[in-house]
């Protein structure tokens, strides 16, 4: 070993001295990945600088402006009047106590104070770096123009080769708490002590040093273009073998004392309890050049890249895969045993989780062939593990696999469920029955004995050792573990049921929860009632596969699109009826599940462990979560900022008082809580002083409208919270003023109210004159409507007589003419006539053309009928394609003359204007009142006259006999 490498050796171990014990660590492997570039809103996919200003926003600096980030969109920012800035190249981000210092391309210069922008004096070249001293200077790292320095008094000093820089661009500036200046160049590192005197560290090669960093526990870091050093005493030693030659950009400690390193070339390192971590871009990172590094308030950790942004964050999930050394990654089924051990079973075999970490576990079978496994159970020593093809296997430490299949009387090889009974049975739902074993014997239950159906997919046994069955069409109470009681449950009155994929019964209670294809089921032992808890009351998904509470109130269901949480209790309101909207959450692959997809159908699917950790049988491996830390992973108290303001449509600056003007009907305010773990999750709620009496529970809804409000003072609250996580005290407010019309001011009413008095008394004068000229001119309206009616009336008469189609009177009127005529008949014996007209052949018109055509046929009927008979003829419509003619003074030889002509005339007639080859012919029945007993035999003579006319060929007139 050479002396190189012993010091590279020594100076490892100096940072593993100098770095703080820091908490148990995920390996960086094993931290969720979520990643963002241009096409997800950044300007440009280089992220030069990072920082977090005090109210909670992200802020990244690139050559196309600043973007400001809140965990849903980015903001971004550029030259202009807004920002002051000469360029939207940004290099640099600080934070002060006067806010976020902003820098960049030609010499930009420019300081944000939420939520405003304050353009500072520029500087001469671009600017890398600025730093504000303890003493309030400014110190500027420029590219190529050396240092600049502005004073308290605003004076500016200039540094560069001639003061002894080593080199004109300038990286990066830090100050140590000694107080001293320094400074990373283009030429190695230097350091401007309080005289202003600049002096070259020696110890550092004179090559490019692009980060500094001052450790918690006060150890100067330099990140160089050859390598990582360390202060140790008056000198600098390389940090770690591993590092030594390698480009340095960046540096970062977080929280737990782990360093961050950023190189130009390798990616990510960490070096922390684990030793030396990396993550390149082959793990995930968008590109190999790491620009910058920040840890926000939530500790997640932020990457800046050539290629875009890379957030690290430890996530609730966790997922077992083959990577982590599972079987196989397609999961069936979960068993958490009293040993603190997770056994799952695999499309590709049997694994174990544990303390030891995860492994395969060999299943030694007669065939020699890996059994894919669907369900797991544990009964004392032995493991069983329900197959797709081998049946049921039972493990026991130091013997043979134990094998029961159909040659030993299962019902089927395909076994999804075991259930060990507390009597010491055994059974097994198999996709062809159910099945219990006992004291060496195997007996099989199906559809004949009171089962729904024989695909057998859960069993559970109840407090009361009821045995809950569940098949593909339905599920079976088993009472007290008998067979021959088995009462099914019909499901279909649920949003029509049919899956049991699950059940759970919470200790104590008479409800049994079931997992359907429409929802959460809740069976009540008391009365016997079933209800549903589903996509009514606003859930997203119906199909559900397990359900498992945990130690917290909580109850998990499995599906295929992720897994949900619900409140035990809100479940139980929302299946009596009491609660319309159960709040959720769900959780998926951005928590941290390598997939969304849970397996259901065999179990069970998902397991409670003893540490109060849910595990997840899923696509892609098991998924664990520890729900007591669902609120350690966000921090309790958000900040909430308010983004905009809106008053009838026109944007305003949320400064505090607002002054509005009158008529402002419409106020908008947009706010949102800055979380960045899950912000997809946080909840509002808002609180109008001067409006509401309570807050207003928002939910997600990250805007507040208001709109009418009154004239008055108001003061807006708005708090953020994540799920499960108390109310944020860090409040956003606003207050604002809604000023008056004139004619909403006390003195207007005043004055309203004398001018009123005075037309009161005016009118009142007024109104004596016009009472008499009302008088007459009522009388007169009362005539005139008088009229009215009695014309309206007349109208009705008539509408009520006239056919609508031809404007010919209808069967109502004829009747009263045939009345009419009949009573002169018999009292003067002055004879008539009475004729029945009908088309040939009128359905063949509808049915060849349409009725349209029909209708027109009626009509241009009607035209000929009324112009063809004579001057005291009455002609009307009986219905349909069928008209009366009536002959008044008429004999019978006279009536066939003018029918005859009538039909003569029909059958002349050119129809082609009605439709292309329309012709129509009619049949005329005619009937003399002479020698008939009533008006009745009268019409009905004509009509039997009309029939014969039809059957003799039609289009012919024939009399009555």
């Amino acid at each position: 070993m050479n002396l190189r490498h012993l010091q590279l050796l020594a100076g490892f171990c100096w940072l593993l001295i100098a770095l703080p014990p820091a908490a148990a660590q995920s390996p960086l492997k094993n931290f969720y990945q979520d990643s963002w570039n241009t096409r997800n809103g950044l300007p440009h996919n280089s992220i030069n600088s990072m920082a977090q200003t005090p109210e909670g926003y992200l802020w990244f600096a690139t050559w196309e402006g600043i973007s400001r980030y809140n965990g849903r969109g980015f903001h971004t920012f550029v030259r202009g009047e807004q920002t002051g800035l000469p360029d939207s190249g940004i290099r640099g981000l600080t934070l002060d106590d006067d806010g976020l210092l902003v820098v960049g391309a030609r010499g930009g210069f420019s300081r944000y104070q939420h939520p405003r922008w304050f353009p500072q004096q520029h500087l001469p070249a671009m600017v890398n770096h600025v730093l504000r001293d303890n003493r309030g200077r400014l110190w500027f790292a420029t590219e190529g123009d050396g240092i600049y320095m502005r004073d308290a008094q605003g004076e500016q000093h200039h540094f560069s080769l001639q003061q002894g820089l080593p080199g004109l661009a300038v990286y990066r500036l830090l100050q140590t708490s000694d107080g001293r200046i320094w400074a990373g160049t283009s030429r190695g590192l230097a350091v401007i002590g309080s005289n202003n005197i600049i002096s070259v560290n020696r110890h550092i090669p004179a090559a490019p040093v692009l980060a500094l960093l001052q450790t918690r526990e006060e150890q100067l870091l330099v990140g160089s273009a050859q390598g990582l050093y360390g202060s140790k005493d008056q000198h600098f030693e390389l940090m770690h073998p591993q590092l030594a030659e390698e480009a340095i950009s960046s540096l970062l400690q977080d929280r737990d004392g782990a360093l961050w390193i950023g190189t130009t070339d390798r990616g990510l390192a960490r070096l922390g309890s684990l030793g030396l971590e990396r993550l390149g871009m082959e793990q995930g990172l968008p590109d190999n050049r790491v620009l910058s590094l920040l840890q926000d308030t939530e500790g997640n950790i932020w990457v800046g890249t050539n290629g875009g942004l890379l957030r690290l964050r430890d996530a609730p999930f966790t997922s077992f895969t083959q990577e982590q050394g599972l079987a196989g990654n397609y999961v069936r089924s979960v068993l958490a045993d009293d040993n603190g051990q997770v056994w799952a079973g695999t499309s590709n075999g049997l694994s174990v989780i544990d303390a030891d970490g995860t492994r395969a576990v060999p299943v030694l079978l007669p065939d020699g062939k890996t059994p894919s496994i669907l369900s797991l159970a544990r009964q004392g020593d032995i493991l069983w593990l329900g197959t797709y093809t081998h049946g049921l296997v039972g493990l026991k430490p130091g013997q043979q696999p134990v094998i029961i299949d159909r040659d030993q009387g299962l019902s089927a090889n395909e076994v999804r469920a075991i259930l060990p009974a507390r009597d010491g049975s055994l059974w097994v739902g198999t996709a062809e029955g159910l099945s219990r074993v006992h004291q060496g014997r195997v007996l099989t239950y199906g559809k004949q004995d009171g089962l729904p159906g024989e695909f057998v997919m859960a069993l559970h046994q109840a407090e009361n050792n009821d045995i809950w069955v569940g098949t593909g069409v339905g599920a079976a109470i088993i009472e007290q573990g008998n067979p021959s009681r088995i009462r099914t449950l019909d499901l279909h009155s649920q949003e029509n049921a049919e899956y049991a994929f699950g059940f759970y019964q919470q200790p104590g209670s008479d409800a049994v929860w079931i997992a359907t294809d429409r929802g959460l089921l809740r069976y009540r032992y008391t009365d016997s009632s079933l209800s549903m808890v589903g996509r009514p009351h606003g859930l997203p998904i119906e199909k559900m596969f397990q359900p498992v509470a945990d130690y917290h109130g909580g109850i998990w269901v499995t599906t295929n699109r992720g897994i949900l949480r619900l409140d035990l209790q809100q479940a139980h309101q929302a299946a009596d009826g009491e609660l319309a909207v159960i709040a959720f959450e769900l959780f998926g692959e951005g928590d941290g599940m390598a997939s969304s997809q849970a397996n259901g159908g065999s179990g069970p699917s998902a397991t409670l462990a003893a540490d109060g950790s849910i595990w997840v049988a899923t696509a892609m491996g098991v998924a664990r979560v520890q729900p007591e830390r669902l609120a350690e992973l966000v921090q309790n108290n958000l900040p909430v900022v308010l983004e905009q303001v809106t008053v009838n449509g026109q944007p305003v600056v949320p400064d505090t008082p607002l002054k509005l003007p009158a008529g402002s009907e419409r106020i908008q305010i947009g706010f949102a809580g800055l979380g960045y773990v899950m912000p997809e999750r946080i909840r509002y709620r808002t609180r109008l002083e001067g409006f509401d009496k309570e807050w207003v529970e928002r939910g997600d809804q990250s805007l507040a409208e208001y709109t009418n409000l009154a004239p008055g003072n108001y003061r807006l609250q708005v708090a953020a919270a994540y799920p499960y996580s108390r109310w944020s005290d860090r409040q956003a407010s606003l207050s604002f003023n809604i000023a008056p019309f004139f004619w909403q001011r006390p003195l207007f009413w005043a004055m309203l109210a004398v001018a009123g008095l005075i037309l009161l008394w005016g009118i009142f004068q007024l109104r004596l004159r016009m009472l008499k000229h009302n008088a007459a001119t009522l009388r007169r309206l009362v005539h005139e409507k008088t009229e009215a009616l009695q014309q309206q009336t007349q109208n009705f008469e008539r509408q009520a007589r006239e056919d609508q189609l031809t404007g010919l009177a209808n069967r109502r009127a004829f009747d009263d003419w045939l009345a009419q005529a009949w009573q002169r008949f018999s009292d003067k014996n002055q004879g008539f006539c009475l004729a029945v007209v009908d088309i040939d052949h009128f359905k063949r018109v509808n049915d060849q053309w349409s009725h349209s055509v029909g209708d027109e046929a009626i009509k241009t009927l009607a035209r000929i009928l009324s112009t063809q008979v004579r001057e005291q003829d009455y002609v009307a419509r009986w219905g349909g394609e069928e008209f009366t003619l009536l002959f008044p003074d008429t004999r019978l030889h006279d009536a066939m003359a003018v029918c005859e002509r009538i039909r003569q005339r029909v059958a002349d007639f050119d129809c082609s204007a009605i439709a292309e080859g329309l012709s129509l012919t009619i049949s005329l029945g005619v009937a003399e009142a002479f020698a008939t007993e009533s008006a009745d035999r009268l019409l009905a003579k004509a009509d039997q006259a009309l029939y014969r006319a039809k059957n003799n060929g039609r289009n012919r007139v024939e009399a009555a006999s």
